[in-house]
Protein backbone atom coordinates (compact mmCIF):
# COMPACT_ATOMS: atom_id res chain seq x y z
CA UNK A 1 0.00 0.00 0.00
CA UNK A 2 2.67 2.25 0.57
CA UNK A 3 4.03 1.78 -3.31
CA UNK A 4 1.04 4.50 -3.95
CA UNK A 5 1.73 7.80 -3.91
CA UNK A 6 -1.62 8.62 -3.22
CA UNK A 7 -3.81 6.45 -0.71
CA UNK A 8 -7.23 7.01 -0.06
CA UNK A 9 -10.07 5.83 2.60
CA UNK A 10 -13.48 6.67 2.81
CA UNK A 11 -13.39 8.83 6.06
CA UNK A 12 -10.62 10.69 7.88
CA UNK A 13 -11.37 7.72 10.89
CA UNK A 14 -9.63 5.12 8.50
CA UNK A 15 -6.90 7.41 7.39
CA UNK A 16 -6.18 7.88 10.97
CA UNK A 17 -6.06 4.35 12.04
CA UNK A 18 -3.83 3.16 8.91
CA UNK A 19 -1.21 5.74 10.07
CA UNK A 20 -1.43 4.94 13.59
CA UNK A 21 -0.82 1.66 12.28
CA UNK A 22 2.07 2.21 10.39
CA UNK A 23 3.61 4.29 13.23
CA UNK A 24 3.10 1.26 15.98
CA UNK A 25 4.57 -1.51 13.06
CA UNK A 26 6.74 -0.20 10.83
CA UNK A 27 10.01 1.82 10.11
CA UNK A 28 8.58 4.86 9.09
CA UNK A 29 7.95 8.80 9.16
CA UNK A 30 4.88 9.22 9.84
CA UNK A 31 3.89 13.01 9.57
CA UNK A 32 0.44 13.33 11.46
CA UNK A 33 0.25 16.87 9.88
CA UNK A 34 0.73 16.53 6.49
CA UNK A 35 -0.99 12.79 6.71
CA UNK A 36 1.98 11.24 4.90
CA UNK A 37 3.96 8.57 5.31
CA UNK A 38 7.70 7.99 4.08
CA UNK A 39 9.49 4.71 4.11
CA UNK A 40 12.36 4.01 2.15
CA UNK A 41 12.68 7.23 0.57
CA UNK A 42 9.04 7.15 -1.03
CA UNK A 43 6.47 9.14 0.18
CA UNK A 44 2.75 8.41 0.45
CA UNK A 45 -0.22 10.61 1.12
CA UNK A 46 -3.20 9.66 2.95
CA UNK A 47 -6.66 11.48 2.43
CA UNK A 48 -10.62 10.51 2.80
CA UNK A 49 -12.44 10.44 -0.55
CA UNK A 50 -15.66 8.76 0.28
CA UNK A 51 -16.74 7.01 -2.51
CA UNK A 52 -20.60 7.32 -4.31
CA UNK A 53 -22.87 6.11 -7.17
CA UNK A 54 -24.39 6.79 -10.21
CA UNK A 55 -27.63 8.12 -9.15
CA UNK A 56 -28.63 8.35 -12.34
CA UNK A 57 -27.93 4.38 -13.38
CA UNK A 58 -29.73 3.75 -10.20
CA UNK A 59 -32.91 5.58 -11.10
CA UNK A 60 -32.97 3.99 -14.64
CA UNK A 61 -32.68 0.68 -13.09
CA UNK A 62 -35.43 1.37 -10.22
CA UNK A 63 -37.92 2.91 -13.15
CA UNK A 64 -38.37 -0.29 -14.97
CA UNK A 65 -40.69 -1.48 -11.48
CA UNK A 66 -43.88 -1.32 -12.88
CA UNK A 67 -47.19 -2.24 -11.06
CA UNK A 68 -47.11 -5.30 -12.63
CA UNK A 69 -43.70 -6.39 -11.37
CA UNK A 70 -44.30 -5.25 -7.61
CA UNK A 71 -47.09 -7.50 -7.67
CA UNK A 72 -45.81 -10.66 -9.09
CA UNK A 73 -42.74 -9.48 -6.47
CA UNK A 74 -45.67 -9.67 -3.87
CA UNK A 75 -47.42 -12.33 -4.83
CA UNK A 76 -44.40 -14.79 -4.94
CA UNK A 77 -43.55 -14.19 -1.46
CA UNK A 78 -47.16 -13.67 -0.41
CA UNK A 79 -46.52 -10.28 0.83
CA UNK A 80 -50.09 -8.95 0.62
CA UNK A 81 -50.71 -5.53 0.57
CA UNK A 82 -48.62 -4.94 3.80
CA UNK A 83 -45.95 -1.77 3.67
CA UNK A 84 -42.67 -3.18 3.33
CA UNK A 85 -38.99 -3.01 5.56
CA UNK A 86 -36.35 -3.67 3.52
CA UNK A 87 -32.42 -5.09 3.93
CA UNK A 88 -30.46 -5.89 1.61
CA UNK A 89 -27.09 -7.28 2.00
CA UNK A 90 -24.69 -9.96 1.67
CA UNK A 91 -24.72 -12.41 4.79
CA UNK A 92 -22.22 -11.13 6.03
CA UNK A 93 -20.89 -11.02 10.01
CA UNK A 94 -20.15 -6.89 10.01
CA UNK A 95 -23.75 -6.23 7.88
CA UNK A 96 -25.59 -6.56 11.21
CA UNK A 97 -28.43 -9.13 10.15
CA UNK A 98 -28.91 -10.75 13.65
CA UNK A 99 -29.49 -7.41 15.50
CA UNK A 100 -31.74 -5.91 12.82
CA UNK A 101 -34.04 -9.68 13.04
CA UNK A 102 -33.58 -8.18 17.07
CA UNK A 103 -34.74 -4.95 16.45
CA UNK A 104 -37.81 -6.18 14.76
CA UNK A 105 -38.58 -8.65 17.70
CA UNK A 106 -38.71 -5.67 20.18
CA UNK A 107 -40.07 -3.40 18.03
CA UNK A 108 -43.27 -5.47 18.06
CA UNK A 109 -43.09 -6.41 21.30
CA UNK A 110 -42.90 -2.77 22.50
CA UNK A 111 -45.63 -1.54 20.09
CA UNK A 112 -48.03 -4.40 19.42
CA UNK A 113 -50.09 -2.11 17.46
CA UNK A 114 -48.11 -2.62 14.53
CA UNK A 115 -48.56 -6.53 13.97
CA UNK A 116 -50.36 -7.21 10.42
CA UNK A 117 -48.92 -3.42 9.61
CA UNK A 118 -45.51 -4.43 7.78
CA UNK A 119 -43.49 -6.90 6.80
CA UNK A 120 -39.89 -7.13 7.12
CA UNK A 121 -38.42 -8.53 3.95
CA UNK A 122 -34.28 -9.35 4.24
CA UNK A 123 -32.48 -10.22 0.83
CA UNK A 124 -29.30 -11.97 1.59
CA UNK A 125 -27.23 -12.99 -0.63
CA UNK A 126 -24.85 -15.82 0.30
CA UNK A 127 -21.34 -15.60 0.96
CA UNK A 128 -18.55 -17.33 1.96
CA UNK A 129 -20.39 -20.25 2.86
CA UNK A 130 -17.60 -22.31 2.60
CA UNK A 131 -15.92 -20.51 5.92
CA UNK A 132 -17.43 -22.35 9.13
CA UNK A 133 -18.16 -18.58 10.67
CA UNK A 134 -20.51 -17.36 8.19
CA UNK A 135 -22.26 -20.86 7.86
CA UNK A 136 -22.99 -20.20 11.46
CA UNK A 137 -24.31 -16.96 10.82
CA UNK A 138 -26.59 -18.07 8.01
CA UNK A 139 -28.03 -20.42 10.88
CA UNK A 140 -28.12 -17.60 13.29
CA UNK A 141 -30.35 -15.67 11.29
CA UNK A 142 -32.57 -18.80 9.69
CA UNK A 143 -33.18 -19.40 13.51
CA UNK A 144 -34.32 -15.88 14.48
CA UNK A 145 -36.51 -15.56 11.22
CA UNK A 146 -38.10 -18.60 12.54
CA UNK A 147 -38.48 -17.56 15.87
CA UNK A 148 -39.60 -13.59 15.13
CA UNK A 149 -41.84 -15.07 12.90
CA UNK A 150 -43.27 -18.12 15.56
CA UNK A 151 -43.35 -15.39 18.15
CA UNK A 152 -45.26 -12.78 16.15
CA UNK A 153 -46.44 -14.11 13.44
CA UNK A 154 -49.93 -16.32 12.81
CA UNK A 155 -51.85 -17.57 9.75
CA UNK A 156 -52.28 -14.90 8.24
CA UNK A 157 -49.17 -12.78 8.35
CA UNK A 158 -45.26 -13.52 8.86
CA UNK A 159 -43.80 -10.42 10.17
CA UNK A 160 -40.17 -11.57 8.57
CA UNK A 161 -39.54 -12.88 4.98
CA UNK A 162 -36.12 -14.19 4.27
CA UNK A 163 -34.57 -14.31 0.70
CA UNK A 164 -31.33 -16.17 1.35
CA UNK A 165 -30.65 -15.60 -3.04
CA UNK A 166 -28.46 -12.77 -5.64
CA UNK A 167 -31.12 -10.33 -6.56
CA UNK A 168 -29.57 -8.10 -9.84
CA UNK A 169 -29.71 -4.49 -9.29
CA UNK A 170 -32.73 -4.23 -11.46
CA UNK A 171 -34.81 -5.69 -8.92
CA UNK A 172 -33.22 -4.35 -5.67
CA UNK A 173 -33.61 -1.12 -6.67
CA UNK A 174 -37.15 -1.61 -8.00
CA UNK A 175 -37.70 -3.28 -4.87
CA UNK A 176 -36.54 0.30 -2.92
CA UNK A 177 -39.00 2.22 -4.79
CA UNK A 178 -41.84 -0.23 -3.14
CA UNK A 179 -40.37 0.41 0.33
CA UNK A 180 -41.54 2.30 2.72
CA UNK A 181 -38.77 1.55 5.20
CA UNK A 182 -34.87 0.85 4.09
CA UNK A 183 -32.96 -0.35 6.92
CA UNK A 184 -29.02 -0.55 7.01
CA UNK A 185 -27.27 -1.60 10.85
CA UNK A 186 -23.97 -3.25 9.79
CA UNK A 187 -21.77 -3.00 12.51
CA UNK A 188 -19.11 -1.65 10.77
CA UNK A 189 -19.38 -0.33 7.17
CA UNK A 190 -16.29 1.53 5.23
CA UNK A 191 -18.98 3.46 3.44
CA UNK A 192 -22.37 1.45 2.84
CA UNK A 193 -24.22 2.33 -0.81
CA UNK A 194 -26.94 0.54 -0.45
CA UNK A 195 -27.82 3.53 1.83
CA UNK A 196 -27.08 6.08 -1.16
CA UNK A 197 -28.84 3.35 -3.45
CA UNK A 198 -32.07 3.48 -1.90
CA UNK A 199 -32.51 6.63 -1.88
CA UNK A 200 -31.24 7.26 -6.05
CA UNK A 201 -34.43 4.96 -6.21
CA UNK A 202 -36.87 7.39 -4.92
CA UNK A 203 -37.92 9.52 -7.25
CA UNK A 204 -40.85 9.81 -5.17
CA UNK A 205 -39.40 11.71 -2.40
CA UNK A 206 -41.20 9.34 0.10
CA UNK A 207 -39.70 6.74 2.44
CA UNK A 208 -37.40 6.15 5.17
CA UNK A 209 -33.83 5.51 5.28
CA UNK A 210 -32.72 3.95 9.30
CA UNK A 211 -29.30 4.02 9.19
CA UNK A 212 -26.30 2.74 11.43
CA UNK A 213 -24.33 5.17 12.65
CA UNK A 214 -20.72 2.85 12.53
CA UNK A 215 -21.20 3.47 8.44
CA UNK A 216 -19.10 5.57 6.32
CA UNK A 217 -22.44 6.92 4.76
CA UNK A 218 -23.51 8.06 8.30
CA UNK A 219 -21.08 11.37 7.65
CA UNK A 220 -23.04 12.41 4.48
CA UNK A 221 -26.63 10.98 5.14
CA UNK A 222 -27.23 12.90 8.13
CA UNK A 223 -31.53 13.21 7.15
CA UNK A 224 -31.54 9.29 7.99
CA UNK A 225 -32.67 8.05 11.06
CA UNK A 226 -29.61 7.34 12.96
CA UNK A 227 -29.17 3.79 15.25
CA UNK A 228 -26.72 2.04 17.10
CA UNK A 229 -27.26 -1.42 16.22
CA UNK A 230 -26.52 -2.78 19.35
CA UNK A 231 -28.87 -1.18 20.91
CA UNK A 232 -32.63 -3.24 20.53
CA UNK A 233 -34.59 -0.54 21.99
CA UNK A 234 -33.52 2.66 20.54
CA UNK A 235 -33.46 0.01 17.30
CA UNK A 236 -36.79 -1.09 17.61
CA UNK A 237 -37.55 3.00 18.38
CA UNK A 238 -36.33 4.08 15.37
CA UNK A 239 -37.93 1.60 13.32
CA UNK A 240 -41.18 2.91 14.87
CA UNK A 241 -40.48 6.53 13.63
CA UNK A 242 -39.96 5.88 10.50
CA UNK A 243 -43.01 3.64 10.03
CA UNK A 244 -45.25 6.93 10.95
CA UNK A 245 -43.41 9.19 9.77
CA UNK A 246 -45.77 11.83 8.45
CA UNK A 247 -45.10 12.44 4.50
CA UNK A 248 -44.56 16.09 4.89
CA UNK A 249 -41.65 14.94 6.99
CA UNK A 250 -39.91 12.03 4.48
CA UNK A 251 -40.12 14.93 1.45
CA UNK A 252 -38.25 17.16 3.51
CA UNK A 253 -35.60 14.65 4.30
CA UNK A 254 -35.17 12.56 1.21
CA UNK A 255 -34.63 15.85 -0.41
CA UNK A 256 -31.91 16.95 1.89
CA UNK A 257 -30.66 12.85 1.21
CA UNK A 258 -31.06 13.48 -2.57
CA UNK A 259 -29.49 16.30 -2.97
CA UNK A 260 -26.40 15.00 -1.15
CA UNK A 261 -25.76 12.19 -3.30
CA UNK A 262 -26.93 14.11 -6.58
CA UNK A 263 -23.95 16.32 -5.76
CA UNK A 264 -21.31 14.15 -4.25
CA UNK A 265 -22.01 11.14 -6.90
CA UNK A 266 -19.38 8.95 -8.41
CA UNK A 267 -18.08 11.41 -10.55
CA UNK A 268 -17.29 14.08 -8.17
CA UNK A 269 -15.33 11.17 -6.28
CA UNK A 270 -13.19 10.39 -9.07
CA UNK A 271 -12.67 14.38 -10.05
CA UNK A 272 -11.18 14.72 -6.70
CA UNK A 273 -8.74 11.73 -6.27
CA UNK A 274 -7.87 12.81 -10.32
CA UNK A 275 -7.29 16.57 -9.50
CA UNK A 276 -5.37 15.73 -5.92
CA UNK A 277 -2.65 13.47 -7.63
CA UNK A 278 -2.55 15.97 -10.32
CA UNK A 279 -1.70 18.69 -7.59
CA UNK A 280 0.88 15.87 -6.18
CA UNK A 281 2.46 15.71 -9.50
CA UNK A 282 3.01 19.40 -10.11
CA UNK A 283 4.66 19.45 -6.45
CA UNK A 284 7.37 16.91 -7.27
CA UNK A 285 8.37 18.63 -10.59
Amino acid sequence: MLGNDLLSFHIQYHCNNFLDAVDRLMEARVDMEHFSVTRGGRTTFVRPFPISIDPDIVSAQSGGFTPQVERAFRKRFRLGNQRLVVGVDRVDYTKGIPERLRAVDRLLTLYPDLREKFTFVQIGAPSRIHIPAYRRLNAEVDALVEEVNWKHGNGRWKPVVYINEHHGPETLHALYRAASVCVVSSLHDGMNLVAKEFIAAREDGRGVLVLSRFTGAARELTEAILINPYAADEFAKALHTALTMPEEEQERRMLRLRERITDNNIYRWAGMLLSEAAKMSKAMR
